[in-house]
């Protein structure tokens, strides 16, 4: 048998523990993805170091942010392979199964959007609006008399005062973002239980399909 044929193997017998997943594997069945999201809530930040964050300490408060970023990336990405991993034509769908789809489908949304809200707060404080700015202007008298002018410039905040006042309240509220992100991706996880458990009752036993990306 293939390779390929193993693997499909693998995933018909539901035995998810032989396919390994991780930050190289990406997850193609709906137990891996609740895998992933779960490694994920793994590596969120502890409440007592989200406590701790103040404006005083930058290079923590940049970590904090790069860190949950990442997470919330790599979990938005993660979300996309549920499409694959549970595709069926729609005509051939049961209408039970179709309106389970669709709840599912709208989580999937709805927790996108709750995530995205605290990804771009993380993002104004990791990347700030820049300006330009002429730091030295030299001026050299070339043979002909001509003048040639060269300039040099440099990046600054364009508004310090606003970041200033995002990074007081990331510090302010990173207690409550923490928690969204894992209330969120909790949720996510039940959802996609609640949905396995739909499909096998409309279908009258084991949901377990084979992954479109095997």
């Amino acid at each position: 048998m293939s390779k390929k044929g193993d693997s499909n193997k693998r995933v018909r017998e539901g035995d998810d523990d032989k396919v390994v997943i991780d930050d190289s594997n990406p997850p193609l069945t709906l137990p891996g993805i609740q895998i992933r999201i779960k490694q994920l809530l793994s590596r969120i930040p502890g409440k007592d170091e989200t406590a701790a964050l103040t404006c005083d300490d930058l290079p923590a408060m940049e970590r904090w942010c790069k860190t949950l970023r990442a997470i919330i990336r790599n979990y938005n990405l993660t979300l996309n392979f549920v499409a694959i991993s549970n595709y069926q034509w729609e005509p051939d769908r049961p209408g039970h199964t179709g309106q389970s789809l669709g709840a599912l489908r709208n989580q999937i949304t709805l927790s996108n959007a709750q995530t995205n809200i605290i990804s771009s707060h993380v993002g104004k404080v990791l990347m700030p609006i820049l300006d330009r700015e002429l730091v030295k202007k030299r001026v050299v008298e070339l043979e002909n008399g001509r003048k040639e002018e060269t300039y040099e410039y440099t990046k600054v905040v364009s508004e310090p005062e606003m970041l200033q006042l995002i990074r007081e309240q990331l510090c302010e509220e990173a207690i409550y973002k923490r928690q969204l992100v894992i209330s969120a991706m909790e949720q996510m996880c039940q959802c996609i239980t609640d949905y396995e458990k739909a499909e096998a009752g409309a279908a009258g036993g084991d949901s377990q399909r084979f992954s479109m990306a095997y």
